[in-house]
């Protein structure tokens, strides 16, 4: 069984994020549609995502380019 957590973005570049406890994946949504899968991502990388003042400035520091990507 996995637990996820889903939270709606207010950002100009992502829509949403989802992550899994169990599997560590964070999905991340795009506002244009497009979803891609990280993987072994930390807990904190998500709560640090959701709760950034900019996701979209999160996402470039601490995301992109860190963690085996896969587009969905």
């Amino acid at each position: 069984m996995t637990n996820t957590n889903t939270t709606t973005l207010n950002s100009t570049v992502l829509s949403e994020a989802t992550y899994d406890t169990t599997t560590r994946q964070l999905v991340l949504t795009f506002q244009n549609g497009t979803t891609y899968t990280y993987d072994n991502v930390d807990e904190s990388v998500y709560q640090g995502l959701t709760t950034a003042d900019s996701a979209g400035r999160f996402f470039s520091a601490n995301i992109s380019g860190r963690f085996d990507t896969t587009r969905r």
